[in-house]
């Protein structure tokens, strides 16, 4: 599938990864149309763009908000041959906090948090996605988010777990729908220099990490998306997880 001329469903396209996708599709003469959960970052994006993006309010985490918002698009005549499921939030707690004078336990509020924001939001909207591309005989893609972490990564026991889901996910839907002419993969970052990333570690911890890191750098935005370029353009290639993270394993 050729980049150029494609039409990306993404989800969190306001900020971080998914603003920087969006862009760079943007320059690519890519139709693309956003899922994202700021009312004001939609407006963002289609007053920066001229109208080109299609933004729509959306609770990704709201199973009923999903199947709202994705039938409005669907009216509008939008119909995507790539799905980016990027939506999600990245949460450290570890499963017990000694030092901790209430419940020393993992919330389990931020549990299920995590899980809707980084594993719910992708069944509830690539299950509709999928859906539809089979109705209009599609040959799409879905492209998922997930992270290194979802290898185990020490105190992000729900992220590292909504990121397996992801992966595994990921791996059942190609094998699924592989005849169907679907394909499914996913990009497992390491850690990239975005501010949710700045804002989730201190920094002595990326420091720290940096050291870690064979290539000595947090990776950068552009990598990212040069992944998702090569995902989308290579059609031979489905139920791949691939690592982008400078050459870290953890």
């Amino acid at each position: 599938m050729k980049i150029e001329g494609s039409r990306v469903l993404l989800t969190g396209g306001g900020s971080g990864i998914g603003r920087y996708l969006v862009d760079r599709f943007v320059t690519e003469s890519v139709e693309v149309c956003v899922l994202e959960i700021d009312e004001s970052r939609c407006a963002e994006l289609r007053d920066e763009s001229a109208g080109r993006i299609r933004a729509w309010p959306c609770d990704v985490t709201d199973p009923v908000a999903v199947d709202a918002a994705l039938q409005a698009i669907f009216d509008t005549g939008f119909e995507p041959t790539v799905l980016i499921n990027n939506a999600g939030l990245i949460h450290s707690e570890p499963l017990v906090n000694m030092l901790s004078r209430g419940d020393k336990a993992h919330s389990r509020e931020s549990w299920r948090k995590v899980l809707a924001a980084n594993l719910d939001s992708v069944f509830f909207v690539t299950s509709r996605v999928v859906d539809r591309m089979l109705a209009k005989r599609t040959r799409g893609l879905v492209l998922s988010i997930s992270s290194i972490s979802a290898n185990g990564n020490a105190g992000q026991s729900a992220y590292s777990a909504a990121k397996a889901g992801v992966n595994a996910l990921t791996s059942t839907w190609a094998k699924e729908l592989g005849a169907m002419g679907l394909r499914f993969a996913a990009i497992a970052p390491g850690f990239i220099d975005t501010p949710s990333t700045q804002a989730a570690l201190s920094e002595a911890t990326v420091t720290r990490l940096k050291q870690q890191i064979p290539l000595r750098r947090l990776g950068d935005l552009e990598s990212i998306y040069q992944s998702v370029r090569f995902v989308i353009e290579n059609d031979y290639l489905t139920g791949t997880v691939l690592e982008v993270d400078g050459g870290l394993v953890i």
